[in-house]
């Protein structure tokens, strides 16, 4: 007499929805790695190219090299690697982080005096960039909520 043999269906697994496939994912970063990431590209803004001089195109790291008042650049890498680290070990970054978002538009008020109206004309990628991630440092932070 042979075996029977009883075969039951599989039960299928139920399907994955798209939105949690790891492919679809939107990625959306939190705000402080937002401000991490402006704050990085305003360090890497200060050696990049920041005006067309004749035929040299200086760094904000050059340009401070001149003298006694563009030693406020340095104000804007140490500011940037002050927002960074506030970022990183998750103090309080909205007041560091909006200060050195500020620090780029001292620095054009400064030599825009010291220059006039042709300092728009000389600007390169560098200072143009500090201006955009300075404003963004400006906006992103978000404030504390008062308890």
């Amino acid at each position: 007499m042979p075996e029977e043999i009883t075969v039951t269906p599989k039960t299928e697994a139920e399907p994955v929805p798209a939105a949690s496939a790891p492919d679809s994912q939107n990625v959306s970063l939190p705000r402080t790695q937002l401000v991490n990431l402006c704050a990085v590209g305003l360090g890497v803004s200060f050696f990049l190219p920041w005006a067309h001089v004749l035929f040299a195109s200086p760094s904000g790291f050059d340009l401070q090299k001149g003298g006694d008042g563009e030693l406020l650049l340095w104000s804007i890498p140490i500011g940037a690697a002050i927002t960074a680290i506030a970022g990183l070990v998750k103090s309080r970054q909205t007041v560091v982080g909006r200060l050195t978002g500020i620090l780029p538009f001292i620095v054009g008020i400064y030599w825009y005096n010291r220059i006039g109206s042709d300092l728009l004309q000389m600007l390169a990628v560098g200072g143009y960039l500090s201006l955009v991630f300075g404003a963004a440092l400006l906006v992103l932070p978000k404030t504390e909520k008062q308890s």
